[in-house]
């Protein structure tokens, strides 16, 4: 974790105009913080190397009166409590903010290198650390990441566990395949994802594991073949 500097203000000061695009799902009534400077200061938080909405919440209480004007917020109100965090994260339409995240990380690491061609992307699920609400629900967020330049390409809300094939086939449309290898865990094994990135112009590696016994057969028998012996 690191202090916050006068940098990492000036970053999310310039990408205020792209958290305003967020859909704001509160009601009018109630609204006591601006919804960008709410979603800046959680993204100052993670960009910082914090976790979680309690971590957020520590992180607006410990800037200066300046600084969180200058995310947006009121200056005649404190910084938001934890409960308003959480909420209004749960509330989000998270595909929005997915592109949110995906433009931030964007802008702070100077975009694509045109020079350079993403070959590896790795697809991978995580469960937002602090994003439950009262009733225990998280956020889930499928990230696809490329390996090469170490930086995210994209991002697509989850549903959670049980749903991931079909918020994964969600976020392989959004991706430009030609020519790369898609990675991830033993759970995209499956024929809808690898036809998915086939259909795509891409080639796939991933793992299978012994409950896909058919499937484990077929690979074992084929690789016996003297056509695959050194």
């Amino acid at each position: 974790m690191r202090h916050i500097g006068q940098i990492e203000v000036v970053v999310m000061v310039l990408v205020r105009k792209v958290l305003r695009k967020v859909p704001d799902p509160r009601g009018r009534k109630g609204r006591q913080h601006p919804l960008e400077a709410l979603l800046g200061l959680i993204l100052l938080s993670m960009l910082s190397g914090r976790q979680g909405m309690a971590a957020a919440f520590r992180l607006g209480r410990s800037l200066t009166r300046r600084q969180l004007t200058r995310l947006g917020f009121r200056p005649d109100r404190a910084s938001p409590c934890h409960a308003t965090l959480t909420e209004t994260l749960r509330m989000l339409d998270p595909d929005a903010m997915a592109a949110v995240f995906s433009t931030v990380t964007a802008l702070r690491t100077g975009g694509l290198s045109a020079d350079l061609d993403p070959r590896q992307i790795a697809i991978d699920g995580k469960t937002l650390r602090g994003s439950k609400d009262a009733e225990g629900r998280a956020e889930h967020v499928l990230s696809a990441f490329c390996v090469q330049l170490e930086q995210s390409l994209g991002h697509a809300s989850s549903r959670g566990k049980g749903l991931e094939i079909p918020d994964a086939l969600r976020l392989l449309d959004k991706l430009d395949l030609t020519g790369k290898v898609v990675t991830g865990d033993a759970i995209f094994c499956q024929k809808t994802i690898t036809s998915k990135i086939a259909n795509k112009g891409g080639d796939y590696l991933l793992p299978v594991k012994r409950n896909q016994k058919d499937l484990l057969e077929e690979i074992e028998t084929a690789f016996r073949d003297p056509a695959f012996s050194p």
